[in-house]
């Protein structure tokens, strides 16, 4: 509200007040930024590379502050190595947190606390084996009770499908990808060679898919650009077993696939694009709330709120990512007295089709 009232009105005179409150509206809303952290080493010249964020925009951006990593059969520089995947599978914005060579749990984890104070929405650190990662980002959980809605991608490094399915933790946050894939390594001999890696790095190629996806389309059956080999192909059978554990495989078909895009949950959020719609809209109800803190609580502003609140909602129906909403701002009198008002927002989100049943009838 602008106020341009005198504390004292004597002379007479016309004095305006300005409500402004109809013109606020939802500002812009991430959904693909994906959050990194692995070690590295600075690059020739650059003295802040490590232990603290940066914003890359390109392969080229890591280039200027991390140097190459090493060969994967030696494998302590990690970083650059996960970031050239996230790029080449789709990324578009990572924020990337370097640190040392043969950094432990904890300094993971420190760099991971650090990392989300950033506007992130996907995480992956895949030179952790599986049980680590679990174990590191499971921050997720606790991040969303303090505004922070993201989700974890985390390769299964489990050696066969036994072994995957075993590392499973249910987690509307989790993803679990397997198998490994197959790169180009330059720094592997005198001219570089295809390399292996475990499947937590198929867990970068993953992340960087679902970054270029809008939240209302799913993984499933999406080619990942940038990877053309599997470290292993699954029979149909074990490819079942996978799924009914709520593991994201990859297949060899027409380039490497999504088979079908799950979280570990397996519950009301085991489509991925359940979890991220859901995410997308209280990222933008908070934005669009935000600004009404310590405005009146009356019924215009609250019509207002409401209104902020519905121009968003709305534009996610155009979007196709919501079939319908309901939305209801009140506060008793009580409420008013306490400086609260509650927003009652009822979603309908859109699923993907992950199966087509075809009846054929001849005559």
């Amino acid at each position: 509200m602008e106020t341009s009232f005198p504390s004292e009105i004597v002379v007479p005179g016309v004095f305006v007040r300005v409500q402004a409150e109809n013109l606020i509206t939802a500002g812009g809303v991430s959904s693909g930024n994906i959050g990194i952290v692995g070690t590295a080493a600075a690059a020739a010249g650059v003295t802040n590379a490590l232990d603290q964020t940066h914003i890359l925009s390109s392969i080229a951006d890591a280039r200027d502050i991390y140097e190459t990593s090493d060969a994967a059969s030696v494998g302590t520089l990690n970083l650059m190595r996960s970031i050239e995947i996230l790029f080449r599978s789709g990324a578009r914005k990572v924020y990337a947190h370097g640190i040392a060579a043969s950094s432990n749990q904890q300094a993971f984890q420190d760099a991971f606390d650090e990392l989300i104070k950033d506007d992130v929405n996907i995480l992956v650190a895949p030179e952790l084996d599986t049980n680590t990662a679990q174990t590191v980002l499971g921050l997720v959980d606790t991040a969303e009770t303090n505004g922070k809605d993201m989700m974890a991608v985390i390769g299964c490094d489990g050696a066969d499908v036994a072994g995957v399915t075993g590392q499973v933790v249910a987690n509307k946050r989790f993803v679990m990808t397997t198998p490994g894939i197959q790169v180009f390594d330059p720094e592997e001999g005198t001219d570089g060679a295809t390399v292996s890696l475990s499947g937590t790095y198929s867990a970068a190629a993953v992340a960087g898919l679902m970054s270029s996806l809008a939240v209302q389309n799913s993984p499933t059956n999406k080619v990942i650009s940038g990877i053309t080999k599997l470290e292993k192909r699954y029979s149909y059978g074990e490819t079942v077993d996978l799924l009914n554990a709520n593991v994201l495989p990859l297949e060899e078909r027409q380039g490497v696939r999504v088979v079908r895009g799950l979280t570990t949950e397996g519950a009301a959020f085991k489509q991925i694009t359940t979890r991220r719609i859901v995410d997308y809209a209280k990222a933008g109800i908070r934005q669009a709330s935000s600004p009404f803190i310590g405005r009146l609580n009356n019924e215009r502003v609250r019509k207002s709120l409401q209104g902020a609140i519905d121009g968003f909602l709305s534009n996610m129906v155009v979007n196709e990512s919501l079939i319908a909403y309901e939305l209801e701002v009140t506060a008793s009198r009580q409420d008013q007295i306490e400086g609260r008002c509650y927003v009652n927002v009822a979603l309908q989100p859109v699923f993907s089709i992950d199966f087509v049943q075809v009846t054929l009838v001849l005559s």
